[in-house]
């Protein structure tokens, strides 16, 4: 880009970057992004049903959603995503299939990675975060497709699978994709 940015804040999330940009008039004002850590979502499948983490955080109201979190620095997306469902369900998987990822850029940039786990097993406790809550629960696919809009999670996410849920072959195509027995489903 050519633009010297400086670092003005770093704090536990985000960084906030300024630089002097020329206007077309030949002015300048100073302009500034954030910079967060990319985020890992795990659609996780077992026993033919999708299991979501009921949740609670200081200062959140209580919710249902996919397991997931930051990504840390110098980690991959893919090793963040499995250390995340280890830590918050106690559930390694067999497979995993990368379903989609999103990139922001602009005033705030980051990526979002949503993977989908599949043949997976519990393998041992949680190893929740001091300030985290979480209950693993089950739910069929459809009831889940049918839930997304009500979850706590990425808006592109949220439309990524309502446009599944609208599109009859394109869902047949995730849920063979996925490895779902039709009967449950």
């Amino acid at each position: 880009m050519g633009r010297k940015e400086k670092i003005v804040f770093r704090g536990e999330i985000y960084r906030i970057y300024q630089w002097r940009q020329k206007l077309y008039d030949g002015s300048y004002a100073t302009f500034e992004r954030a910079e967060r850590p990319s985020v890992v979502q795990i659609l996780c499948i077992m026993d033919n049903a999708v299991l979501l983490a009921k949740e609670e955080q200081p200062e959140m109201t209580p919710s249902i959603n996919m397991f997931g979190g930051v990504i840390e620095e110098g980690e991959h997306p893919l090793e963040a995503a499995k250390r995340e469902l280890l830590e918050e369900a106690g559930i390694t998987a067999k497979n995993w299939i990368s379903l989609k990822t999103f990139a922001y850029g602009g005033k705030l940039s980051y990526k979002f990675y949503l993977y989908a786990a599949l043949n997976c097993t519990s393998h041992s406790k949680q190893k929740l975060d001091p300030g985290e809550k979480i209950r693993v629960i089950r739910m069929p696919l459809k009831a889940f497709m049918r839930s997304v809009k009500r979850m706590r999670m990425n808006g592109d996410i949220k439309l990524y699978f309502t446009e599944l849920r609208y599109q009859k072959m394109r869902l047949h195509n995730f849920e063979k994709k996925l490895g779902l027995k039709k009967q449950n489903r």
